[in-house]
């Protein structure tokens, strides 16, 4: 096992890992302010040329407008890295989708519209199914016109309201990522929650991946529930089963699923129930063989008191994660996990 702190700041989140085609590693990440949302939260990317040993400085990738950016997805396909951006006055309103997109491994960006979504709707990590088809999961909260004035006048964050119903649901593209259609998976009933005792706003970030052909399993977090929640598609994305509570712990964080090469699925989350920020630990990485239904190995990553945060990356191979996560909402680190290893023994953590 490796780990290496990478970057400490006032706010560093929604930390992602990936390899771009120029062979080098990146983590995309935003950064800068005290509080998230915040308007001086900026999205920065840092490059690895030795495989993660040391890391550049960090570089702004977004233009200076004086808004809030906030990247919540980066995926690299072909030749493409695409970085899925919210722009907002620091409260999550004035809200904006939109991609940077590089094709030259992250040396320059361009700017392009989201496709098909609305306001509110967040993306996260995409995957490249056996059929050629490209998913992106998104999560949607419906918040009305008059909410937004609401916030607008009193100073408020949108997250002060209320949502009649919360959506989870995956982009599908059938044309390399040219374009996209928002295809509606599951809607969970907010005033069900609410009246069981769950919070007033609830996220419920989402995680996808394909156990065999067509067969694709959504994991997603229901603030409150202490457990991560599944729902089901076997024909590519395109109809889903309903929601159904899991007995995989979590207390409220995003998990993230991967698939190494020869097909076992790596699930990547602090596993247990207590709820809040400061529960937020061990951040553990389950290894299964045989498409989720049990789990026969179990690293732990680290188990140092703390609030570890929506680690994500990819698998290199059959035998290798690598990965970032944000620790206590200010660090960022990069960690390379050897799935076969008995013994994880840590070579440096600085």
């Amino acid at each position: 096992m490796f780990i290496k702190l990478v970057h400490r700041n006032t706010l560093s989140v929604e930390a992602i890992a990936k390899r771009v085609p120029n062979g080098d590693l990146i983590i995309i990440c935003t950064c800068d302010g005290v509080t998230e949302p915040a308007i001086d939260n900026q999205v920065y990317i840092f490059r690895s040329k030795d495989n993660g040993r040391t890391w550049e400085q960090r570089k702004k990738i977004n233009k200076e407008d004086g808004l809030a950016h906030y990247q919540t997805e980066t995926s690299v396909f072909g030749d493409e890295i695409r970085v899925f951006i919210t722009k907002h006055n620091g409260k999550f309103l004035d809200w904006q989708n939109y991609c940077l997109v590089s094709k030259d491994s992250g040396e320059t960006w361009h700017e392009e519209q989201t496709p098909c979504l609305p306001s509110y709707a967040f993306v996260r990590g995409g995957i490249a199914l056996s059929s050629g088809r490209i998913l992106y999961p998104y999560h949607f909260f419906p918040v009305t016109e008059q909410q937004i004035d609401y916030c607008k006048e009193n100073n408020l964050l949108i997250l002060e309201n209320d949502v009649e119903y919360l959506e989870n649901g995956v982009l599908i593209s059938d044309d390399n990522g040219k374009s996209f259609q928002r295809n509606r998976a599951i809607i969970t009933d907010k005033k069900k929650l609410t009246a069981k005792g769950y919070s007033k706003w609830i996220w419920n970030e989402n995680t996808i991946i394909e156990l065999e052909p067509g067969h694709i399993v959504m994991l997603y977090r229901l603030d409150g529930a202490g457990f991560l929640w599944r729902a089901d598609s076997y024909d590519y994305g395109t109809t889903w089963s309903k929601g159904h509570m899991t007995d995989i712990a979590n207390p409220s964080n995003k998990p993230f699923l991967l698939k190494t090469p020869k097909g076992e699925i790596v699930l990547i989350n602090t596993h247990q129930s207590k709820l809040g920020l400061v529960q937020r630990h061990p951040l553990e990485i389950w290894v299964s063989a045989d498409n989720m239904k049990t789990w026969y190995k179990k690293i732990t990553l680290s188990n140092f008191p703390g609030i570890y945060s929506y680690a994500a990356g990819f698998a290199e191979d059959d035998n290798h994660v690598r990965l970032a996560f944000e620790f206590n909402r200010h660090d960022v680190y990069y960690a390379e996990i050897d799935l076969n290893a008995e013994y994880q023994e840590v070579k440096r953590y600085d």
